[in-house]
């Protein structure tokens, strides 16, 4: 088979931001004589039947979802774990993480292939019903009165204030009808400015500055009575609270809480799903998720596993054109540093420069040639694939995860080819930004052309790095914010129609002082002259 399958839809979501899509026309070559197997793992009394899925076939591979996830932490934890020992001074350059390059697949001593033959789809078309709205509303203390946003929002239900001066929650019109809710922000701002620095002048002109020494809030709840507050929210909005599995995490300064329902055990893609951040007093800084639950299609034919291993070198090796190339993967010379991931691509400029910089420049540079392998496939474990398919409908499909000799992870769609068709997608040729400096160092002006470039260089760095931490609403207001230079008001106010804030962590040049609190919903920013030049993190 020629071409590829369709990444998740929240990789899809930030790989718009770091790739350039060129007119793609693809002939899809079905019909591969191997035998596929039937499989069922579910009565399929009460299941739609199986239904062809067509994707839009685009350039570039596809990656799912849990192993999207595992590319970011192990880029991210190797290169910080290079960075310490470059500072520490216990790692000279000949040292360093090579290269990987895999050139090939074989099978192992597998184990049988899993039999979960059940797909899941959340339907473009779904609503939400007014009742389930107003009742969610209600349970955070919004007005529950409908409010109208606009069109291009893409909003289903809104309630509350736009501007911040009351509790708003919002529900998406997408598929799978994320929502969100913002307390009112005037007490945040009440917060911060406890902690804003004051000037003083003595008669001989000096300036002396004094920062308050940031203390963590009061009354900010446990573990246990965080999750007890959530289980409280989830119960009173009208949803099983007791099908959902909880992961806390409670610190001096914040507690949040992280609720899903998997559709298959050890995958974490999941179904239903709640967020919840407690800040002092037990207060909800913010909350959101997705009580939408797919419906069930199936049960699908499944593919034996020489189809499998086809597919896998088609994705990873590039030899149906899905990557123009070997696949590079980063490995850390020290074993020490965990390699459980899938497979990573070379980090962007920018991290590389990050690693460099941390390096004593008196140090010389030993060139790594990279090291080329044969991954052997060891284990298999039922995964679930992501995709959006050319009506917008969100599904996740059956897939094989398959584990290699390397600890890698490399998973594939496991459903027959005659039920999962690419389809041609047109998309107009764009010029591919040219390079532009690290966000880090500032700017000698700040014309809108130079903020533009920055500011969508900066945001590809964010997304590569915080992809974990990073949901639907977050990616589409970075999507919103690459294409126009904003001031910092007009970021703040775009930032707040999504339900998230904004702090400013540098501006001209000089870094702030900042609390060492941490939200998903927040934005921190560079400002120049007045301009929002660049996202420099989450959190």
């Amino acid at each position: 088979m020629t071409g590829n399958f369709l990444e998740p839809d929240d990789v899809k979501r930030s790989m718009r931001i770091n790739r350039v899509l060129k007119s793609t026309v693809v002939t899809l070559v079905l019909g591969l004589s191997l035998t596929a197997c039937i499989a069922d793992d579910t009565d399929s009394g009460g299941l739609t039947p199986p239904e062809v899925i067509r994707v839009g076939a685009m350039e570039g591979g596809a990656v799912a979802a849990t192993e999207q996830a595992a590319v970011a932490d192990t880029a991210e934890s190797s290169l910080s774990a290079m960075d310490e020992a470059a500072a520490d001074g216990d790692m000279a350059l000949d040292y360093m993480m090579p290269w990987t390059i895999v050139t090939d697949f074989i099978v192992g001593d597998l184990p049988a292939l899993p039999g979960n033959s059940t797909g899941y789809v959340y339907r473009s078309n779904s609503t939400v019903s007014e009742e389930a709205a107003v009742r969610l509303a209600t349970v955070f203390g919004v007005d529950p009165t409908p409010q109208t946003r606009p069109a291009e929002y893409q909003v289903a239900w809104a309630f509350g204030p736009e501007d911040g001066t009351a509790p708003s929650l919002t529900i998406d019109a997408y598929s799978q009808h994320y929502w969100w809710y913002s307390p009112d922000w005037s007490e945040r701002e009440d917060a911060v400015a406890l902690y804003a620095c004051t000037e003083s002048v003595d008669v001989e002109g000096n300036v002396t500055v004094d920062c308050p020494e940031p203390e963590p809030p009061v009354g900010v709840p446990t573990a246990e009575e965080a999750e007890a507050a959530a289980r409280e929210l989830i119960a009173a909005a009208g949803f099983d609270d007791d099908a959902l599995k909880f992961e806390v995490s409670a610190e001096g300064w914040y507690a949040s809480v992280y609720a899903t329902r998997p559709l298959i055990d050890g995958v974490e893609a999941t179904g239903e799903n709640w967020s919840f951040g407690f800040g002092a007093e037990g207060a909800l800084e913010w909350a959101g998720g997705s009580f939408v639950s797919p419906e069930k299609v199936g049960p699908y034919p499944l593919i034996d596993v020489e189809t499998a291993l086809t597919r896998l070198r088609s994705n990873y090796l590039g030899s149906g054109g899905s990557w123009g190339g070997d696949v590079a993967v980063m490995e850390a010379a020290d074993e020490s540093v965990a390699t459980d991931s899938a497979i990573a691509v070379e980090p962007p400029e920018s991290e590389m420069a990050t690693s460099e910089m941390s390096i004593d420049p008196d140090e010389s540079w030993v060139e790594q040639q990279p090291e080329e392998i044969t991954v052997t496939l060891i284990d298999v474990v039922a995964d679930l694939w992501w995709a959006t398919d050319v009506d917008e409908n969100t599904w996740l499909i059956p897939a094989y995860r398959f584990i290699g000799d390397d600890g890698g992870w490399y998973t594939v769609p496991a459903v027959a080819d005659e039920y999962l068709i690419e389809t041609p997608v047109y998309v107009d040729d764009v010029d591919e930004p040219a390079p532009l400096p690290a966000v880090s160092e500032p700017s000698s002006g700040v014309g809108a052309s130079g903020s533009l470039g920055r500011m969508s260089e900066s945001v590809a760095v964010v997304i590569d790095n915080q992809l974990e931490e990073i949901d639907e609403q977050m990616i589409a207001f970075l999507e919103e914010v690459v294409d126009v230079p904003f001031t910092e008001d007009e970021f703040a106010d775009l930032a707040a129609e999504f339900g998230l804030t904004t702090r400013v962590i540098q501006r001209d040049g000089e870094f702030l002082m900042v609390t060492q609190d941490y939200s998903t919903s927040r934005v921190n920013v560079i400002v120049e002259d007045g301009i929002v030049v660049a996202v420099d993190s989450i959190g």
